[in-house]
């Protein structure tokens, strides 16, 4: 009998390794360290109406006194609220400042709370369990990612449909799991490394993806990313396969666990 997995199924098993495609706008610290206008000048909404007002006044109409009267005051009103709008743009500037300092010069507290304010893959439970944060330096930065076992994220059975439209539950081969939870992996990873990159001006990610208790993770990738290497494909496996990286897996029995890791601070495998 033939059987065909079913389209809600289909995008289950679809879902499970396309988290990189979800990518997070990248944010300019750098730019935002510029001050918005110099205090000492007219600010930009300001000095727009000012304009305005100017070639008002070199047009025929400004001689007309009841319009003359009537526009001038409305160009008053207009400069005077975008005097407002430019100093609130301004103080908010200043207030953010000491955070996008923070930020450019790698200071760690700011750093997880870029990442927790301004990164998305948190958001999303199916991505990871947890995750923890490493600041090496202001260019380095050291993610623990613990991801979800295979038991409990791959689904055992596959729901398919006769010719008849008729449901039936066929167990997923080994193999396939095994496949599945390999992309799953690297798509979690991948969209990872995207965001630290998005939010963070660091130029080398090194991700560790764990499995296991809290008390026991068992590391069955680690991987050092560079920003200027890093070029985004559809397959997120090959994605990281461009950088070093450390991973042992088998079509018929999937991950191994590793014993080193990548070290930030040394720039090779150390013992984990």
């Amino acid at each position: 009998m033939t059987y065909k997995i079913t389209t809600r199924q289909q995008a289950v098993l679809d879902e499970l390794k396309a988290f990189h495609y979800n990518e997070r706008p990248s944010i300019d610290w750098k730019k935002q360290l510029e001050e918005p206008f110099s205090k000492r000048d007219t600010g930009p909404n300001e000095k727009s109406w000012n304009q305005k007002e100017t070639q008002f006044k070199s047009t025929f109409f400004s001689s007309i006194v009841g319009i003359n009267k009537l526009l001038l005051t409305y160009y008053r009103f207009k400069k005077n609220k975008a005097k407002k709008m430019d100093e609130l743009a301004y103080q908010k500037w200043e207030e953010r400042y000491p955070f996008v300092k923070n930020i450019v010069e790698g200071e760690l507290n700011s750093w997880r709370e870029c990442v927790r304010n301004y990164a998305n893959f948190h958001q999303n439970s199916a991505i990871a369990r947890a995750y923890c944060l490493h600041v090496q330096d202001s260019k380095t930065v050291e993610c623990d990612i613990y991801l979800h076992d295979l038991s409990d994220i791959i689904p055992f059975k596959i729901e398919k449909t006769t010719k008849k439209g008729k449901l039936r539950y066929h167990d997923m081969p080994k193999t396939k799991r095994y496949e599945l939870y390999q992309h799953h992996v690297y798509s979690c990873l991948n969209k990872i490394v995207n965001d630290l990159f998005a939010v963070l001006p660091c130029d080398t990610v090194f991700i560790n993806g764990a499995i296991g208790s809290a008390d026991n993770p068992q590391p069955i990738l680690s991987a050092v990313i560079e920003r200027n290497n890093h070029q985004q494909n559809r397959c997120p496996m090959r994605t990281i396969e461009r950088h070093r990286q450390m991973v042992m897996f088998k079509k018929r029995s999937g991950f191994y666990p590793l014993k080193k890791v990548y070290s930030p601070q040394l720039l090779h495998p150390k013992e984990g």
